[in-house]
């Protein structure tokens, strides 16, 4: 279990609760097809995967001089939004958050996702009880969470030395080193266990798979 000190948890959204890599590979490799002959692998999109979108745009082929970064970003939620509710939670989320719940965690998603449709996906996989709130974005276009982040801790009076951040990407590490909270990070998400290990700090745990929380 997770050590004792800690009475708060941050979690992260997409990739780390939300299992939804396979439809976000698939919507990008189709707004490609315009842009490069590149099609991206489950493997290959977890190397080059991250934050801020715009750039991980650049390193695949985009060319913001065919279709501007606004347009791609409505494609993009346009068809993600069709296709979310066919993605399913991660194995054992729900066992995880119950746990957690029931030992006295206070639990929050943090997510650059925009805030009303992870509400939405929390009350479609009925999930939406373990948190005691929800910060996210009022856009759509991915951005850095950090400044929702400062306010998550303020707005909920959250201690920064008993709260632990979890997610699946190099961000989630760098969003909790600057709001000053420790970090585990989630190796089935959206970025490869051997990158994010590349990374972080020394120290910084990640593990396979979210049931791991239990054990360690």
């Amino acid at each position: 279990m997770i050590n004792s000190k800690y009475k708060t948890i941050i979690w992260d959204w997409n990739g780390t609760l939300l299992n939804d890599v396979h439809t976000c590979i698939s919507i990008t490799n189709n707004l490609l097809v315009n842009h490069s002959n590149q099609q991206l692998t489950e493997s290959s999109y977890k190397d080059v995967f991250g934050f801020p979108i715009m750039a991980y745009y650049d390193r695949i082929g985009i060319n913001f001089n065919i279709e501007s970064f606004d347009t791609l970003t409505n494609k993009f939620i346009s068809n993600y939004n069709k296709d979310v509710l066919k993605c399913n939670l991660h194995e054992h989320v729900e066992t995880v958050l119950n746990t957690l719940q029931n030992n006295g965690f206070s639990q929050f998603i943090l997510t650059a996702a925009h805030r009303d449709s992870v509400l939405n996906l929390l009350n479609h996989f009925k999930i939406r009880p373990y948190f005691d709130g929800i910060e996210g974005l009022d856009n759509y276009r991915a951005e850095s969470k950090i400044d929702r982040g400062i306010v998550l801790l303020h707005d909920n009076n959250i201690d920064k030395e008993t709260t632990l951040l979890i997610g699946d990407t190099i961000h989630d590490f760098e969003v909790a080193k600057a709001i000053g909270v420790n970090c585990i990070l989630i190796a089935n998400g959206h970025q490869s266990k051997e990158r994010l290990l590349s990374k972080v700090d020394i120290g910084t745990l990640v593990i396979d798979k979210i049931n791991n929380l239990l054990t360690i």
